[in-house]
C-alpha cells in the first residue's frame, strides 16, 4: 500500500516505481522517474532562458548613477545566481543519465 501511495505521488504505476527503487538500491545509482527528470529539464531550460532574458535587460536612461551602479549590481548577481542554478539542474540530468546508462551497460 505505501509503495502504490509513493508512485502515486511521483505519477508512476506500482511496478514501475518499484523496479526503479529495485535498481536504484542494487547499483547504488540516483535515477529519477521520467516525469521528475522531464521536470528538472524544464527547470534547466527555463533558467537558461530567463539567463538569457536578464543579460538583454536594459536600463532606463534616467536613473542616476548611484541607483544605476547598484542595479548593474544586483542584475549581474541575480544573473549568476541563475546560471549557479541552471548548472546544478544540468548537472543532476547528467549524473542521472549516466546512473542510468551506467545500470544499463
Amino acid at each position: 500500500m505505501r509503495a502504490a501511495e509513493r508512485a502515486g505521488a511521483r505519477g508512476m504505476r506500482t511496478g514501475t516505481y518499484l523496479a526503479l527503487l529495485i535498481h536504484n538500491h542494487v547499483r547504488a545509482a540516483d535515477v529519477l522517474p521520467p516525469r521528475e527528470l522531464d521536470l528538472l529539464k524544464s527547470v534547466g531550460a527555463q533558467l537558461a532562458a530567463l539567463g538569457r532574458q536578464l543579460r538583454m535587460f536594459g536600463m532606463p536612461n534616467t536613473l542616476a548613477e548611484p541607483a544605476a551602479s547598484e542595479l548593474r549590481d544586483l542584475l549581474a548577481h541575480v544573473r549568476h545566481e541563475v546560471e549557479l542554478a541552471r548548472e546544478a539542474s544540468a548537472a543532476v540530468v547528467r549524473r542521472n543519465l549516466m546512473s542510468w546508462e551506467a545500470g544499463h551497460a
